[in-house]
């Protein structure tokens, strides 16, 4: 590839001479005299002079045909020597058809995929970077043709124990070497008696040189409730879930640390394990969920997700069938005239579902709501199971108190269930009316 500089030396000279070719050009310049002037045409040295050309001496310049002195007279003679003058041409034309050849040839070679002669050894990935290349290597190796292999020099063996590759051995990246201890003895911090650590490409190894120390630890160690583990100068236990202390002797009460918070009371059972009883209007496994704020997911009366056909009533006014207890819908389920106590109304929600809440609305026309009711569920229609309070008792939910607002009750705990079914106590004026949403977490 030819070099900046060497191409600027190339082409300063093919500059040079062309300029040479132009100045010889313009001392040939034909000389055309007239009749009345022929004896004073100046003889072929005076030309040189006036041209400030050198003379034969100087290796070229305007040389008459014959000689010294040219011809006179003659229209459009030259004042040159024509055979050295093809001579320069020639010359001058080589010299141009090498610098164009070479200028060629350094654009082709800045076109050149440096890739092409694969520099990239073990594997790596050549990249053209214009004038030369980059390599991407393969894990493991290293340098600008990836040629090096990365590797780790292998350290001496711990007190009191072995290592599987001689002290000092280069080792590949990614391979690994073994510490072990000798009998009675184990990695300190460990419960094994031996440590594998691998070479990184950082050339350095995953895991520092062991110490092996004494196994103090025996069957009785820890209580038989934790691991014992030797540390340097001493032994300490790991307890199993629900021990403590330092021999993990005791057994921890998992409802010191009170896990149900303000929100409930926690029983202690088996083991680790408890239950929190939760205060009305939380649930969850330690009282967590706030079912008023963040129990608020509808499953679908108010929405239609649940079909027409799935909502079903014990009895119905003519015009006002159970399809139409849809919360915020105009309109309501209302039962006959006169109502009875019990008179339902019932949701299939098709798969078991955890409900935490129901909200109810009166007629949207009138002056017809129902004041209190009962909730059962279940999974099957025959086997339904009233909601009931603390004390075992069927649970009264007030309900509402005008035709249009909202009334949420929040459940004493979640209930899951495909069937929901709301039976009436109290209502206001000749009918009892309903519209209905159901709530998730």
């Amino acid at each position: 590839m030819i070099s900046p500089r060497i191409l600027w030396i190339l082409l300063m000279t093919y500059f040079s001479w062309k300029g040479v070719m132009t100045l010889d050009r313009e001392a040939c310049m034909p000389i055309r005299l007239s009749p009345s002037r022929q004896d004073s045409l100046p003889d072929v040295e005076t030309l040189r002079i006036q041209r400030g050309l050198p003379g034969k001496a100087g290796g070229f310049g305007p040389v008459g045909p014959q000689g010294a002195q040219g011809p006179r007279g003659l229209p459009g003679t030259c004042a040159c020597d024509p055979s050295e003058i093809a001579q320069i041409h020639v010359f001058l034309g080589n010299i141009t058809a090498k610098l164009e050849s070479l200028i060629a040839l350094h654009h082709y070679a800045l076109k050149v995929d440096q890739c092409d002669h694969m520099p990239c050894k073990n594997g790596g990935t050549c990249i053209n970077d214009g004038n030369s290349y980059i390599c991407n290597c393969t894990d493991g190796y290293e340098g600008n043709d990836c040629s090096i292999r990365i590797q780790c020099v292998v350290p001496s063996a711990p007190n009191n124990g072995t290592i599987s590759r001689e002290s000092g051995q280069l080792v590949p990246y990614k391979e690994n070497i073994t510490y072990r201890c000798n009998d009675r003895h184990v990695v300190a911090y460990e419960v094994n008696n031996f440590l594998v650590t691998t070479c990184q490409e950082i050339k350095q190894w995953t895991k520092d040189t062991p110490v092996c120390v004494v196994d103090d630890c025996n069957s009785g160690s820890c209580s038989g409730r934790g691991t014992c583990i030797n540390q340097i100068g001493r032994t300490i236990c790991e307890c199993d879930e629900g021990y403590g202390r330092s021999d993990c002797s005791v057994q921890n009460n998992p409802c010191d640390l009170s896990p149900c918070g303000q929100r409930g009371v926690c029983v202690r059972e088996e083991g680790m394990n408890y239950t929190c009883r939760c205060l009305a209007g939380y649930h969850g496994k330690n009282c967590e969920i706030n079912i008023a704020s963040d129990c608020v997911r509808a499953v679908g009366m108010e929405d239609g997700r649940v079909a027409n056909n799935d909502i079903t009533a014990s009895r119905s006014h003519s015009r006002w069938p159970p399809h139409n207890a849809r919360l915020s819908q105009a309109g309501s389920w209302l039962s006959p005239h006169p109502p009875q106590r019990d008179d339902w109304l019932q949701v299939d929600l098709k798969t078991s579902t955890t409900v935490v809440a129901v909200a109810t609305q009166g007629h949207s026309y009138g002056s017809y709501w129902t004041t209190s009711y009962k909730i059962a569920h279940g999974f099957t229609e025959n086997d339904l199971q009233i909601i009931q309070n603390n004390q075992g008792q069927d649970l009264i939910f007030q309900g509402n108190r005008d035709y249009n607002s909202v009334v949420r009750n929040n459940f004493p705990i979640p209930v899951t269930a495909r069937y929901f079914r709301i039976l009436v106590q109290t209502w206001n004026d000749y009918y009892a009316s309903l519209r209905v949403e159901y709530y998730s977490c």
